[in-house]
């Protein structure tokens, strides 16, 4: 229907109404009353031919432009008598000529558009028309935004698309060519939603020109829009399948936008939701975008989070083992936002599904983690490393579990932790090295070679100490399961070489735990490798033990020490000492007695007094002090339980020649110390070892000396009797007895002594050392004739000088044993010890050292021959006070009885008689004592009386001056 033939239709009226109305409503004429027709229809615009001559090309451009502007706004406002808008149009046509100025044209579309806004539901036809005067309008890039308007006013913004089905698809494509923005994005939304029918066979090439523009535009608006129309195609149309790559790449691109992630999980919920799985795993795939870092990015996510994300989608069927192995070839170029994003992805999975997972997944999955290990060399990105160390962390988690969690391959898994161990925790390398210790046993081959990496690997080239612990523990259990039949071996390419440096070690549990280890293998082993372990033992033992700063007391005692190896090794060395005495061969016996003993003399040459030294010094000392040896010199040390057990290797005398070159030195000699030569010795059997006692003897004394600690001197001073009871142990090798006795007695004259020694108790004083000296000195009375004269008369002063202290007894037990050992020395020293003996309360503790003494010593009478008076007289003031029967027990009364009478009876006949009225006297005042008196002062009185009152003929002035005073005796 052309134009024309459309405004004839319309009802014909006078030009003079129509011309005046016109004028009257424009203001160009009087106004007059409306008819009774425009009573009946206010709202109806009629359109006179004034109007439209107006309009027409035969008037001035400028004033058809401006009655275009008047009658476009009541053209919104008010409707049109029938055919009016075709007249309209009929007049203003040419106006859109490209000939025209662009001003005519664009106000022809404002008129356009108030048409249609205000008579759209009146047009019918005339809408295909105007549609095509939008779409065939000259320039075709000229005042696209009104002509948009113009084209939503007409459709109602893309809903209606009456009249233009058949030309509306090709409309919309040469318009996204033309003018594609966000404006008609939104018409176009409501064209799919509305009208997809129509656009069926446009679809592919729509989707392709949205989807360049999400490629091209920064506009988050433009995007949104976009988005907007991709959804309307998915939901309300079948997405083309020739669509779907680009369509795919699109959104992979734009991962970044949430709703674009609810887009592609429609799209895979489609019937083409596997075709979206593999178009995304073969751009990951495809060479063409291995620097497309965005692109293969989003296809990453989005194929993790379909198959086995949070909103996994469970009608895909795809397997992660399908998938996986394009995720690997996405990381042919090293790109960090990628492999960020695998990561991500895998994480997730093994969190979540990795129980469920075969071992042909896990091969992929650990193919994909040894080449991201490979890209954070070159990458150098913090967060990628930290989260593929997360990865491998959760791998680690199910490996744990057991059979219920990890089903990949442990070999392949641990070699991957091995190559990144540096940079893995401590919990992890402990794992691996749990996993490794497995394969190390002789059923597997190069196990030996296998121990040797991974302790050069985890032991010397690492820094942390709880890793190199463990290994150690590794090779530990290693030993002590294959020894028997490898030990050789083990030692010679494992423990040497790894553990020859130890003692230069900076890690003190590591250097405690390794010396050890080497401990309990040199304890064992029998072969010429002891000789190679001592050597790195010594070196451990040899490490200073001094102090860094003050005195610290117990603090030095504890763990946390930096000499605990020292004393590892040492005491090591006394187990493998007990060991050796009972094995063979002997020669590693000799060597690790030596060693001991010259510790020993370095704590004392360089002054040792730490903590772990006195510990060290007590054990040793201890140890040392219990060797023993019977009549065929065998030697031996008492076992956990106490028995005493002799080697049938090991001998305290020394060979031929030392006997001889020994015999020849002078009394008091001492055997030369270590390092210079001696004579040489016959060669001795090979069966056999000799350990002279006289290395220990030498440090004891200088303990004895030297020693500044209280407890380890007390443990020497408390365990030496018992060892100087064996005297094969002594005197088969030059101990010098003469030098012991002479320290003992300047331990008991040295009024020093308690100054130089710690760690004493409370209360302490020089009195507690003589206390424990008194017992050696009577243990070495034994040995008096391998001590000098002058020895011996000092011996003897030493204990007539303790009997004024809490030792007075001992000392009397002593002097006992001298009486006996060395007769010589007393005959000149009694008279004088008689007297003093006198200056001694009587009290219970003394009377059986007191009486045995005199009862032994009235059994020697070349000793007393040459008594006089005062002597006798003070032996009965000595017993007759423990005749008291209510102070004293029957056994010390009887004593007491027995020595008065035999002493009676061995004195002179001249004496008797004098001593007959001092002894009855004696015995009333004691033996004859009322029981309700006091006890201890009677005795008291009675032991003083006893003295004074002596017979008259023997009060001569010379025992007057050598009697002691009776009035301030001293109690014990």
């Amino acid at each position: 229907m052309s134009l024309q033939q459309a405004s004839t239709m319309n009802k014909q009226q006078s030009k003079e109404s129509l011309k005046d109305k016109v004028k009257g409503m424009f203001g160009l004429g009087p106004s007059r009353p409306p008819s009774k027709q425009a009573e009946s229809k206010p709202s109806e615009l009629i359109i006179t031919n004034e109007i439209l001559k107006e309009l027409g090309p035969d008037c001035a451009l400028p004033n058809r432009i401006r009655i275009i502007g008047h009658v476009c706004e009541l053209a919104r406002a008010k409707k049109l008598e029938e055919n009016a808008v075709e007249a309209l149009w009929t007049a203003v046509e040419d106006m859109l000529q490209p000939e025209q100025p662009a001003e005519a044209r664009h106000a022809v579309l404002q008129l356009l558009r108030a048409i249609i806004q205000g008579q759209g539901d009146r047009l019918g036809p005339l809408r295909a028309y105007f549609f095509k005067v939008v779409r065939d309008y000259h320039p075709c890039n000229e005042y696209l935004p009104d002509r948009l308007e113009v084209f939503k006013a007409l459709t109602e913004n893309g809903k209606d698309i009456t009249y233009l089905e058949e030309d509306i698809a090709c409309f919309v494509v040469l318009w996204m060519d033309v003018g594609l923005t966000a404006d008609f994005l939104h018409v176009l939304v409501n064209l799919v939603k509305f009208n997809s029918c129509y656009l069926d066979q446009n679809v592919s090439h729509m989707v392709q020109k949205i989807c360049l523009l999400c490629n091209r535009t920064t506009s988050s608006t433009d995007i949104e829009v976009a988005l907007q129309v991709l959804d309307a195609v998915v939901c309300y149309n079948c997405l083309p399948s020739d669509s779907l790559s680009v369509f795919i790449s699109t959104l992979c691109r734009t991962v970044n936008v949430k709703e674009f992630w609810k887009l592609m999980r429609k799209v895979l919920g489609t019937h083409l939701g596997h075709s979206a799985i593999y178009t995304m795993c073969r751009i990951m795939e495809d060479r063409a975008y291995t620097e497309d870092a965005a692109l293969l990015r989003g296809a990453v996510f989005f194929v993790g989070m379909a198959l086995w994300g949070a909103h996994r989608l469970s009608a895909l069927k795809n397997t992660p083992t399908l998938v996986l192995p394009s995720f690997y070839k996405a990381m042919t170029c090293p790109n960090e936002v990628v492999s960020y994003e695998i990561v991500l992805s895998i994480t997730r999975l093994i969190k979540k599904y990795g129980k469920e997972l075969q071992v042909v997944t896990w091969d992929i999955l650990l193919k994909i983690i040894e080449r991201l290990l490979q890209q954070i060399q070159t990458i150098g990105s913090q967060e990628l490393k930290m989260i593929v160390h997360e990865l491998l962390t959760t791998v680690e988690e199910l490996y744990e579990q057991n059979l219920l969690g990890y089903h990949g391959s442990s070999d392949h898994f641990f070699s991957l932790i091995e190559k990144c161990s540096d940079k893995r925790p401590e919990s992890s390398v402990l794992t691996l090295i749990s996993y490794r210790a497995q394969s190390i046993q002789p059923a597997k081959d190069g196990w030996i070679q296998n121990l040797h990496k991974l302790m050069e690997k985890f032991f010397r080239n690492e820094s942390r100490s709880a890793i190199r612990v463990k290994v150690l523990d590794v090779l530990s259990f290693v030993l002590s399961t294959n020894r028997q039949l490898y030990e050789e071996e083990l030692i010679e390419v494992v423990v040497i070489p790894q553990l020859s440096q130890i003692a230069e070690d900076r890690d003190l549990p590591v250097r405690r735990l390794a010396t050890q280890l080497l401990v309990d293998l040199a304890e064992g082993c029998s072969t010429h490798h002891f000789n190679s372990l001592l050597d790195i033992i010594e070196r451990v033992a040899s490490r200073s033990l001094a102090c860094s700063g003050s005195f610290e007391g117990e603090r030095e005692l504890s763990t946390e020490s930096p000499m605990e190896d020292v004393k590892t090794a040492v005491l090591g060395l006394l187990e493998i000492l007990q060991s050796k005495l009972y094995s063979v061969p002997v020669g590693h016996v000799t060597r690790v007695y030596e060693l001991l003993v010259g510790h020993l003399q370095l704590h004392y040459k360089n002054k040792y007094c730490s903590g772990v030294a006195s510990s060290v010094r007590l054990q040793v000392f201890d140890f040392l002090l219990q060797m023993r040896a019977d009549s065929l010199h065998r030697l031996g040390v008492p076992n956990k339980d106490g028995g005493l057990r002799f080697s049938p290797y090991c001998l305290c005398d020394l060979g031929e020649t030392e006997k001889r070159a020994s015999e020849k030195k002078p009394a008091g000699t001492v055997s030369p110390p270590r390092g210079q030569p001696g004579p040489p010795p016959q060669a001795p059997s090979i069966r056999t070892a000799h350990l002279p006692y006289s290395l220990s003897f030498t440090v004891l004394l200088q303990c004895l000396k030297l020693e500044t600690d209280w407890k380890v001197l007390k443990l020497v001073l408390d365990k030496m009797p018992a060892m100087l009871r064996y005297k094969v142990l002594v005197l088969t090798s030059p101990c010098s007895t003469d030098q012991l006795c002479s320290t003992l007695c300047t331990m008991v004259t040295d009024r020093q002594i308690s100054e130089r020694l710690r760690k004493t108790p409370d209360g302490f004083a020089r009195m507690d050392v003589q206390l424990a000296v008194v017992p050696v000195l009577t243990a070495l009375t034994s040995y008096h004739s391998y001590l000098e004269q002058p020895r011996q008369r000092e011996l003897v002063q030493c204990l007539e000088t303790g009997l004024i202290y809490r030792s007075a007894k001992q000392c009397v037990v002593a002097l006992t044993m001298c009486t006996v050992e060395m007769p010589d020395i007393m005959i000149k020293l009694l008279p004088a010890l008689i007297v003093k003996l006198t200056h001694i309360s009587a009290t219970v503790a003394m009377a059986t050292p007191m009486l045995e003494f005199l009862s032994t010593l009235v059994r020697l009478p070349h000793l007393y021959a040459n008594f006089v008076a005062e002597q006798y007289v003070s032996v009965f003031a000595i017993s007759l006070p423990y005749t008291n029967p209510s102070k004293f027990n029957q056994y010390i009364v009887s004593l007491a009885h027995h020595v008065i009478a035999m002493w009676f009876i061995r004195c002179r006949l001249t004496f008797r008689k004098d001593f007959v009225q001092y002894i009855t006297k004696g015995l009333r005042s004691n033996a004859l004592l009322p029981f309700d008196d006091s006890h201890e002062q009677s005795s008291f009185r009675a032991r003083s009386t006893s003295l004074n009152e002596r017979p008259k003929s023997l009060r001569t002035a010379k025992v007057a001056k050598q009697a002691p005073s009776s009035s301030s005796p001293l109690k014990s």
